[in-house]
């Protein structure tokens, strides 16, 4: 959203613990993703309401989705299959290409070596949406739980960039504990859960320019912005961690900033309750229940 008085609302829940009414997409990509964080990826497969493999993401799907250790033990019946896969095919492996295209998967080829496999990807899933009329509200993409490759980290990174021009709707990476998302120039608002905020293991948060310095002011972080640059050779807030009193954070950002935060993934651990006082940025309320909070605050949501 664009002008001064306006504020994006982003309600990062949403993006590792989505509700049943909640419309999304979920991309894999061709990253290494590990048993232990089967539960949670095969959970956000099985809500999603469209699915799509990058590639070799197609190789994950295959083993940690439709033959996970779990999967007999889960559900009587096999996991959905992709709705989509894309790619140049250098890393899918050929027997589950064929497999797939046998299946009735729609399958696009997408040679171009100008661009990512994962930006073309996100180019395919705009048009499949637009094609068939479908509405989701967000897109959430396995980015895996580590990468032996920088250069793919720093291409993920560089594909959020361009998302704003191939698909009307955000863009998050989920990289096991890790939330990773784009915020425009202007302002947001970011809710963060309880079980998140004072978890000590994933508390922390960062905001990171990059390609531009970035003029930022904050609230409700533990060190706060106040109109200072962030730029790589002097400051970039790296390991932050929130304010134990509120439940929002307020970001003005002159340039485009990667936001990241840590999370909870395991999906047995539930949100505490909210105690009764409360705080959006830096104003305490009373508030008996977490819903009432996200629907107040704002009414525009990402």
């Amino acid at each position: 959203m664009n002008g001064s008085e306006d504020r994006v609302l982003w309600k990062a829940e949403n993006y590792y613990r989505p509700h049943s009414e909640l419309r999304f997409a979920v991309v894999v990509l061709n990253e290494s993703v590990d048993a232990s964080d089967f539960q949670f990826v095969y959970q956000l497969w099985q809500k999603a309401h469209v699915r799509m493999c990058v590639d070799g993401g197609t190789n994950l799907y295959h083993s940690l989705i439709r033959n996970g250790p779990q999967v007999t033990k889960t559900s009587a019946s096999d996991p959905p299959l992709p709705d989509l896969i894309t790619g140049d095919f250098d890393s899918i492996e050929p027997e589950l290409l064929k497999l797939y295209q046998d299946e009735g998967v729609t399958v696009i080829h997408t040679p171009n070596q100008d661009e990512t496999d994962f930006t073309k990807g996100i180019k395919e899933l705009g048009k499949y949406l637009l094609e068939r009329n479908l509405m989701i509200e967000q897109v959430l993409v396995i980015a895996g739980v580590h990468s032996e490759r920088f250069d793919h980290i720093m291409a993920n990174l560089a594909t959020l960039f361009k998302v704003n021009t191939l698909i009307p709707m955000p863009v998050i990476l989920l990289c096991k504990g890790s939330l990773i998302w784009l915020l425009s120039p202007g302002n947001h608002r970011i809710l963060v859960e309880k079980d998140v905020i004072l978890n000590s293991k994933r508390s922390w948060c960062g905001l990171i320019p990059l390609g531009h310095p970035a003029v930022v002011t904050t609230s409700g972080l533990k060190w706060n912005l106040d109109n200072q640059e962030l730029s790589f050779g002097s400051l970039v807030s790296t390991s932050n961690t929130y304010d134990l009193k509120c439940t929002s954070v307020d970001i003005h950002t002159s340039h485009p900033l990667i936001w990241t935060m840590g999370i909870e993934t395991n999906p047995e651990i539930m949100s505490p309750p909210f105690s009764e006082e409360t705080c959006v940025n830096g104003e305490s309320e009373l508030c008996s229940d977490r819903n009432h909070i996200c629907q107040s605050v704002e009414s525009e949501s990402r």
